[in-house]
């Protein structure tokens, strides 16, 4: 009623949407969309872009009027965390009527172009601590997520933690480390690893060929080896950590400076 648009229209314009991308699961019909105004059932997600183009509606609008308001996944995914490590993807677009975090705010005090990473966060932790927001940096650094059953680095990196990567320093550095205090387990570089089954993070040696991924001494865990660079890719050294350790406190630790030095 507001845009004037008859059944009739509705339907020959959703015809043209399914011959521009070649799915006739975009097609509406008169009377499916007359059972849609009965209520009778919920459009799945190729109708409800059809819906979405032709009445010129967002789909967290239409999502709306089935009660479904943003940020509802958000506040639930928290309790399912991802049992794998892997690499965090950030799309080069975000369209922020569509992000449930409401940090806009935050965001443009702290220089973060794009949210995406930080949904992501959000989803596993279930809130943002503020000091982490201060050094992402999309532009220059990669982004992890060690998993829940991954603890080749704990407990120094434990299952949670969120890493910051350069993907510039993909190279294994040789030793020898020196020992400086308080310090020395981050003296060494840590590097992460893609593994072509998956992604590892921990400490690194070359020698002939194979690459010796080795983990933190209290991990209880063996050294894993693979052919290099048949059968894994450095993706970069971690260079920056942010971690949960007590309750609902966080302790963000900010960038590893150099070899020797871990900000907190």
């Amino acid at each position: 009623m507001r845009l004037g648009l008859s059944l009739r229209e509705v339907v020959r314009r959703s015809l043209k949407l399914v011959a521009e991308r070649g799915n006739r699961e975009f097609g509406l019909s008169r009377a499916w969309l007359a059972d849609i105004e009965k209520g009778m059932f919920v459009p799945g997600t190729y109708k409800i872009a059809s819906l979405s183009t032709i009445y010129q509606l967002s789909i967290a609008e239409i999502n709306r009027l089935y009660g479904f308001e943003r940020g509802d996944i958000v506040t639930r995914r928290p309790l399912f965390r991802p049992p794998k490590t892997h690499l965090i993807e950030s799309p080069e677009e975000q369209d922020d009527l569509e992000n449930p975090l409401r940090l806009e705010d935050v965001l443009a005090r702290s220089g973060v172009e794009k949210t995406d990473l930080l949904t992501r966060i959000v989803d596993i932790w279930g809130d943002v601590p503020v000091p982490l927001l201060r050094h992402v940096d999309l532009r220059r650094y990669l982004y992890a997520y060690i998993g829940t059953t991954d603890r080749t680095m704990a407990p120094l990196l434990p299952p949670g933690t969120f890493l910051q990567i350069d993907a510039k320093q993909n190279r294994v550095r040789k030793g020898p480390w020196k020992n400086t205090g308080t310090h020395i387990q981050f003296a060494r570089p840590i590097y992460f690893l893609d593994i072509r089954t998956g992604y590892a993070c921990g400490w690194c040696d070359i020698k002939d060929g194979i690459l010796t991924l080795i983990p933190h001494p209290d991990s209880g865990l063996s050294a894993r080896t693979f052919r290099y660079p048949g059968e894994v890719e450095i993706v970069g050294q971690v260079t920056g950590i942010a971690m949960r350790i007590i309750g609902e406190e966080f302790e963000p630790i900010g960038r590893i400076t150099g070899q020797t030095e871990a900000k907190k």
